[in-house]
């Protein structure tokens, strides 16, 4: 068995704060990957797609979910799939953090950023595809 510490995952940042942990399942010689997500009201990724599906477990709050043009909105009783190669983001609703945990059906998170959107200087991503 091994235990990894949460504060040693490489992280997401928005607005100089820690926002999600990112498991990558290759450092851990594991087939699985996910974010760990602790997301303040309001704040949420930018748009990007993944080249493998994303499910999203959705532990606490309520986000709204933009895929492909669709919006939902979900929360702990919905669990949503991200398909491979479709663009998405989503925003935290409130009132509190959104905490959910999204698993990359991968062992090597990859995150692709739409070349038109524009740079965020907000939003810090700390991890190396």
């Amino acid at each position: 068995m091994e235990v990894v510490k949460k504060d040693s995952l490489p992280t997401v940042q928005i607005d100089g704060e820690v926002a999600a942990h990112i498991f990558d399942g290759s450092a851990h010689g594991t087939t699985s990957s996910a974010f760990i997500v602790d997301v303040a009201v309001g704040k949420g990724p930018r748009r990007h797609s993944h080249p493998y599906d994303e499910i999203f477990i959705i532990i606490e709050g309520r986000v709204s979910v933009e895929a492909d043009g669709e919006v939902r909105e979900a929360g702990p009783e919905d669990v949503l799939i991200v398909r491979t190669g479709v663009p998405h983001a989503f925003t935290n609703l409130g009132p509190g953090n959104a905490r959910m945990v999204n698993i990359h059906v991968t062992d090597k998170v990859v995150t692709e950023f739409p070349a038109d959107h524009a740079a965020d200087s907000s939003y810090q991503y700390n991890h190396t595809s």
